[in-house]
């Protein structure tokens, strides 16, 4: 959450004409993909990563492999839960285990194969629930050869978005912090055009360099109208000789569950790439929302263990200003799960995180932007203090430092450093 995000509720009352007039148009486009849900497990018991696949038909004979095309696929430790958003479009589902976990489906692994009296037409804006998958020990693919589930991606615009919203995600592409799409204007866009920002900003997970088994990732979580340049102090304060940083990039504008859901899938992939056995999550404000949200999602399903978390300037409890955006002419979805008790909110808090968190809240000395009310010049201590948070935080710090400015805190990134060397030695 950077201080744009109080502009754009100051606007809200009298309202941004360019931006509420694409709000509706993003939110018709983000509504008309279907929602493709359900369970998997496999016949044999073989500790290896089940991959489910969601292949679209392009042709007319569904029993040719020209008809198909590979939307998506969705990665998981053991048996459970996955789903897929799209267009609307007929489909149908593969899936297989990985027991090489190479996220490539070769011809002697277990296969569930596409029938066609398995295929099913999505539209737009429907859900599709509770498809039970089992992968059976002696199935195997038609094709006989290996596929490279992970490399078929679709580039253009008008095949993307014909195909999932997953497909435009960065899963550990090596970029700078200096790159084009994490500039602030593309960040702003993120909360009016969520849509668009899925083709200029490209969400996912970004390393900063190449991958090292030896160092422990960081994963960089920003805040709304946020970006991964935020954390630029943090980063390069960041011991490099035992820590690498990751950064999550997202639209400002999406729904937080939505955000929360993708974060965990491209966390879980990047796991099965690259075999890492532990990371560390450090948030700033809204980001850290998002993060209590992954983390449930993440631990449910098994992968990498998570020694530590650390929130700094989180408004746990929302924020006031989200209640008039529930109410403007054009609602960004994020403003439902921002405003105090809203849904997203209550169940982030349900059961032990699991994680040891450290809670870093924000004050200025002298008054804010709220009257009375102690506040870091965006969000509300309050809010940063709710109580539900602090009763599963292992330790509740204060630092007298804006909103922002925390993040360029040398008195901060000391700390930071002091719990990444304590938590994850």
């Amino acid at each position: 959450m950077r201080l744009p995000f109080l502009a754009a509720t100051v606007l809200i009352a009298g309202t941004t004409a360019c931006g509420m007039l694409h709000v509706k148009e993003q939110q018709a486009k983000l509504d008309a993909f279907c929602t493709i849900s359900g369970q998997v497990e496999a016949e044999r018991r073989d500790d290896a990563p089940l991959v489910v696949v969601l292949a679209r038909q392009v042709g007319t004979d569904p029993m040719k492999r020209e008809s198909w095309q590979v939307a998506d696929h969705f990665v998981l430790e053991e048996a459970g839960r996955w789903q897929f958003s799209a267009s609307a479009g007929t489909y149908g589902i593969v899936a297989f285990q990985d027991l090489n976990n190479d996220l490539k489906a070769q011809a002697d692994e277990p296969y569930l194969r596409l029938e066609k009296e398995t295929l099913f037409t999505c539209k737009a804006g429907e859900r599709l629930a509770d498809r039970a998958l089992r992968i059976p020990a002696a199935g195997r693919s038609r094709i006989g050869e290996t596929i490279d589930i992970a490399t078929l991606q679709v580039r253009t615009f008008d095949q993307q978005f014909a195909l999932s919203l997953s497909q435009v995600t960065a899963v550990g592409e090596i970029a700078s912090l200096s790159d084009p799409r994490f500039d602030d204007a593309v960040a702003n866009a993120g909360l009016w055009q969520p849509f668009d920002f899925l083709f200029t900003g490209h969400p996912g997970v970004y390393f900063l360099g190449a991958y090292q088994s030896d160092k422990i990732p960081v994963l960089f979580v920003h805040g709304i109208n946020g970006t991964p340049q935020n954390f630029r102090t943090l980063i390069d304060r960041l011991d490099r000789s035992r820590f690498q940083p990751w950064v999550y990039y997202y639209p400002g504008g999406a729904s937080l569950g939505n955000v929360a859901d993708h974060l965990s899938q491209t966390m879980r992939k990047l796991q099965v790439q690259h075999g890492f056995q532990k990371f560390v999550v450090v948030a700033h404000s809204m980001g850290g929302l998002v993060s209590r949200g992954f983390i449930q999602r993440y631990r449910a399903g098994g992968g990498a263990q998570i020694p530590l978390f650390i929130s700094i300037a989180t408004p746990f409890d929302g924020h006031k200003a989200a209640e008039s955006g529930k109410k403007a002419p054009r609602v960004v979805r994020v403003w439902i799960d921002m405003a105090p008790n809203s849904e997203y909110l209550q169940s982030i808090y349900k059961g032990d995180l699991g994680v040891p968190h450290q809670l870093l809240f924000t004050f200025r000395q002298g008054g804010g932007l709220f009257g009375a009310e102690a506040n870091d010049g965006v969000v509300s201590v309050a809010s940063q203090l709710r109580p539900a948070a602090q009763q599963n935080a292992a330790r509740v710090e204060g630092f007298n430092e804006t909103h922002m400015g925390v993040l360029e805190s040398k008195e901060v990134s000391q700390r930071v450093n002091g719990l990444l060397e304590k938590f994850a030695p």
